[in-house]
């Protein structure tokens, strides 16, 4: 048997090194997409990553700021391996000292090996950014088509004359970016990239995670009953600025509600009650029940974020629909589109509020304020696709 040794100089405490290796949300939040665990002897430990990849194990030994061990048994792998991770106070930061012991021999083993040294430089390169600089390295380099998706189901596939009933549905491409520069349109249904085909078992994100900003990719899609095949080049994904405070941080994003929330209003000012209640399809929303959309999904934003403060995120084996009984529910008290309008910019203003009153202790926590930051920043892409549902519910009404 064989063993992968790796050292990291971190510039962090040993303390904060040591609660990435013991905590499910600090895991997810450099090494994997979801993570449970109990950080005690014979406790288990349980990380997935995009894909089919997961390993499972149980702690073996833990002493505080100092070392952690588990097994790992990961899909389709022999037998267990263990994990040691040292950690040692060095001036200005932390020497981590990572052992994968238990490799065995072969060539299913040397293969197996050589994903372990590749994938663990990867995850305590990021785990070195996000403590040091607060970027998750997953994000950073995270490729995008620059394009917001609609909702594709066999329905829609038939109005579109698509003759698939999985794929990925653009409502709209992003100037400047990978999918626009090669000429996909709204409306246009993804079915395949890189020469994978999209599946529920596959889905758009998880071969996204095997790419980088600047690969070139050959993308097939469905225009109507045609499909098409172009080459195209994956884009970077725009990063802000990160404030040093949580003022500066609502006082960085304030413009994003403020330019929405004017967009929204003149659009209600000119309908009317009847138009804003119209639904353009039994299985499409309208005006008004996309405003409650948005003021429900406000209030999650507000949640999350006060997981991500508190550093106890939960995790999740997949993201939820929007349940119609909750959108009922809140057009049901308010009842007219002012109401709706009304809701949604006090909703917006609280957000404004909290962020704006973030503890100087959890600004302090580089990574977990860059993520909130990044993901503050990136509503005015759900936005702007809610502004175009709610410009075509309009047009539909005025087409009766």
């Amino acid at each position: 048997m064989s063993s992968i040794k790796i050292e990291k100089f971190i510039q962090a405490t040993p303390s904060e090194v040591y609660w990435h290796f013991t905590s499910s949300t600090a895991y997810r939040n450099w090494m994997c997409d979801v993570a449970t665990l109990q950080p005690h002897p014979g406790g288990h430990i349980y990380l997935c990553w995009p894909g089919e990849y997961y390993t499972s194990g149980e702690f073996i030994h833990l002493e505080n700021n100092k070392f952690v061990s588990f097994t790992w048994l990961g899909r389709n792998e022999p037998r267990p391996t263990q994990v040691e991770v040292s950690l040692k106070k060095k001036k200005g930061g932390t020497l981590v000292k990572l052992t994968h012991r238990g490799i065995g021999k072969g060539k299913k083993w040397e293969a197996i090996g050589a994903t372990y040294e590749k994938e663990w430089h990867n995850a305590l390169e990021n785990l070195a950014s996000v403590l040091e600089t607060g970027a998750d390295l997953r994000i950073t380099r995270r490729p995008m088509l620059g394009i917001n998706l609609g909702e594709f189901n066999a329905d829609v596939a038939t109005q579109l004359c698509v003759p698939v009933e999985y794929g990925v549905r653009i409502v709209d491409t992003l100037d400047g970016m990978g999918a626009k520069v090669a000429g996909l349109k709204k409306d246009d249904v993804l079915v395949s990239l890189d020469g994978q085909e999209l599946s529920p078992n596959l889905p758009l994100l998880s071969i996204l995670a095997t790419k980088h900003a600047g690969d070139v990719v050959e993308v097939s899609f469905y225009r109507g009953s045609e499909k098409k095949t172009v080459k195209m080049t994956l884009s970077g994904r725009s990063i802000p600025p990160i404030p040093t405070s949580g003022e500066a941080l609502s006082k960085q994003i304030e413009p994003i509600y403020r330019k929405y929330e004017a967009e929204f209003d003149a659009l209600l000012n000119n309908a009317s009650e009847e138009e804003c209640a119209h639904k353009p399809d039994p299985t499409e929303w309208s005006v008004n029940e996309v405003l409650a959309h948005l003021i429900q999904d406000e209030i999650g934003s507000q949640n999350y974020y006060s997981e991500i403060i508190d550093g106890h995120e939960p995790a999740y084996d997949d993201y939820g629909g929007n349940l119609q009984a909750r959108i009922v529910g809140t057009t049901s008290v308010f009842a007219t589109k002012g109401d709706l309008f009304r809701q949604l910019k006090a909703n917006d203003a609280e957000t404004l509020a909290m962020l704006a009153h973030l503890p100087e202790d959890f600004v302090a926590h580089k990574g977990r304020f860059w993520k909130l930051t990044f993901l503050a920043d990136q509503n005015s892409y759900h936005l702007q696709t809610h502004l175009e549902q709610m410009r075509a519910a309009i047009e539909s009404a005025r087409k009766k």
